[in-house]
């Protein structure tokens, strides 16, 4: 099991993110802005984040530089839900540094299977 935490404005896929994680037996933690991803971020020990690419407040641009500085060991992963951005040079050039980039549109399977590869904690791959 990983402790997932995702920033998302959209509640209606945040709610479903953390849902079909929960299902697949991780915790998750979802967040509606970037302020409140790091303040958890700093307040709590994650094994991977999930970062929206456009939120208002700040996206996964900014928030992958501050959530660097305050745990660079952290797996970062990119979701968007702007089909147009997906092979952009900000994903492939500018966001370089996430261990990977989505669409909103991939499936729990999906999902599970980047957190199971990338998440940090031990438990995360094993099953």
């Amino acid at each position: 099991m990983a402790r997932i935490l995702i920033a998302d404005d959209d509640v209606a896929y945040l709610a479903v993110f953390c849902e079909g994680m929960e299902a697949k037996g991780h915790a998750c933690t979802g967040v509606t802005s970037g302020t409140q991803l790091l303040d958890l971020a700093g307040r709590s020990t994650w094994d991977i984040v999930f970062l929206d690419v456009l939120m208002q407040g700040g996206g996964a641009i900014t928030l992958i530089h501050e959530l660097d500085k305050l745990d660079p060991d952290l797996p970062a992963v990119i979701i968007t839900g702007r089909p147009e951005l997906v092979e952009s040079p900000l994903m492939q050039q500018g966001l370089r540094s996430a261990r990977a980039k989505m669409r909103k549109t991939a499936t729990l399977d999906q999902i599970d299977a980047v957190v199971r590869r990338h998440a940090r904690s031990p438990a995360a791959g094993a099953g």
